[in-house]
């Protein structure tokens, strides 16, 4: 006599409605209360009201907690959220002969984790070594530099560059990490064939372990349209002593200029001055300076000077 197994006797259709049914049972369980032991993950976030800066913010507690099954056992899996505690809610006690080693007070780092997960009953910490590593902390003024870039259109000019507001931040942070910066920059943004001025708010790129005053910046960049200009202007010498007298060859250059239409009318070369220093002048060996053209209105650009140099030749009179 044959004997089949039980799977024979047994439909498909029993399997799956006991599988079912576990899933339901456990699903049900759940939702259920519990009291259990779990790695909690933990972030203190330095603040920037503390003096002191932690190192390593990163860590996980072993707590007695209670609340729901699918709370609990994401924990155990691993995958429940990092809970975020203010360094200003810790007390922190010097460890004796360390003046970068503190302890939290157990109570409370307690309450700091009871506000910042709601969704769990803290009863105890079970980590006997509450300690942390801090680093002293410095606040320095640093100017915001912009990364927005404004492509214009033909015929139209960018008119004293993009300005932001605020134009400097302060940073507040370790002193090694302070010494690695000259500045805070905006992130990254392009405008093309711009025939517009452009406005608007920015995020500024923050950097890991340092904390800003702002975290965005107002940019404004004006745009208008340009024609451009060509002038002769007499070259002069500035700062030249009493009684010296200089020719200068050649003693004119021809300048072309970018100028903002509505300040057309105020590019003439009886306003405009070619000048050199004396003093420039004198410290190089070659006897020739570049010429600087001064008294431009705001926003217009000088393309070239026709020539570049010059060669005062300086005389007593």
């Amino acid at each position: 006599m044959k004997y089949k197994s039980i799977g024979n006797y047994i439909r498909p259709s029993f399997w799956v409605f006991l599988l079912i049914a576990a899933l339901l049972w456990y699903g049900d369980k759940l939702g259920d209360r519990y009291t259990t032991e779990i790695l909690l993950p933990v972030e203190v976030q330095n603040d920037f009201s503390s003096r002191l800066w932690i190192e390593r913010p990163r860590n996980e507690l072993a707590c007695r907690v209670e609340g729901f099954g699918s709370r609990l056992m994401a924990y155990k899996m691993r995958m429940g959220e990092r809970v975020a505690i203010p360094m200003s809610q810790l007390t922190l006690v010097p460890v004796s002969g360390s003046d970068r080693r503190f302890r939290i007070d157990r109570a409370s780092l307690t309450g700091a984790l009871a506000a910042g997960v709601k969704e769990l009953r803290i009863h105890e910490i079970l980590d006997t070594a509450l300690v942390i590593d801090v680093s002293p902390v410095e606040a320095r003024r640093m100017p915001v530099r912009s990364r927005v870039e404004v492509g214009t259109a033909r015929q139209y000019m960018l008119v004293g560059g993009v300005r932001l507001d605020p134009d400097s931040v302060e940073v507040r942070g370790p002193k090694a990490l302070l010494d690695t910066m000259q500045a805070v920059y905006t992130r990254a943004k392009r405008y093309e064939e711009q025939k517009t001025s452009v406005a608007g708010r920015i995020e500024l790129e923050q950097t890991e372990g340092l904390l800003l005053s702002d975290r965005q910046a107002a940019y404004r960049a004006e745009v208008v349209p340009f024609t451009q200009h060509t002038l002769e202007l007499p070259v002069r010498v500035e700062n030249i002593p009493a009684g010296m007298m200089a020719t200068i060859v050649p003693s004119r250059v021809r300048v072309v200029v970018n100028v903002p239409l509505r300040d057309y009318e105020r590019i003439r070369e009886e306003r405009l001055h070619a000048c050199v220093d004396y003093t420039a002048v004198r410290g190089e060996q070659s006897g020739k300076c570049a010429v600087r053209i001064d008294s431009l209105p705001v926003g217009t650009e000088v393309v070239r000077v026709e020539p570049q140099f010059v060669e005062p030749f300086f005389t007593r009179r």
